[in-house]
């Protein structure tokens, strides 16, 4: 199976809280833009800087997420369209949990993961649950 890799993975890793060959199962794995935009708005340019070297040496594939005009990496020239209802449902179960600022980045990311049948690797406990309800397989560290 292929993981989704959420954009907390990489700070896990840059920490050493997390080890990517513990996926031991995966056939590859997959990002979309949303999460390398998110890297590369990290404030600390150093951060920046090292959370970009291990997505460049982790060399996912990129997917597409649904069209959602206002996230960057979810744009017209970055996006599908047509994948609303599932991901909408998502953001909302996510926003009746917890209301948070990335809930539209973090619905688009498990999207990713629901399109194509993914699993998906996060840190992140509520949308771990979340994901899991919506029938993803999910590898919470």
């Amino acid at each position: 199976m292929k993981y989704v890799l959420d954009t907390n993975v990489f700070n896990r890793v840059l920490d050493k809280q997390f080890d990517l060959s513990s996926v031991q199962d995966a056939t590859g794995l997959v990002a979309s833009p949303v999460q390398l935009y998110e890297l590369r708005s990290t404030p600390d340019e150093t951060r920046r800087t090292e959370l970009l070297q291990i997505f460049n040496s982790v060399t996912p594939d990129l997917e597409a997420t649904a069209l959602a005009f206002d996230i960057p990496g979810a744009g017209f020239d970055e996006a599908n369209w047509g994948d609303d209802d599932r991901i909408q449902a998502v953001r909302n179960d996510l926003e009746k949990v917890k209301s948070k600022l990335n809930n539209w980045q973090d619905a688009l990311i498990a999207g990713v993961a629901l399109k194509y049948g993914y699993g998906l690797v996060t840190s992140d406990r509520l949308l771990a649950d979340v994901a899991e309800r919506h029938g993803i397989t999910v590898r919470n560290i």
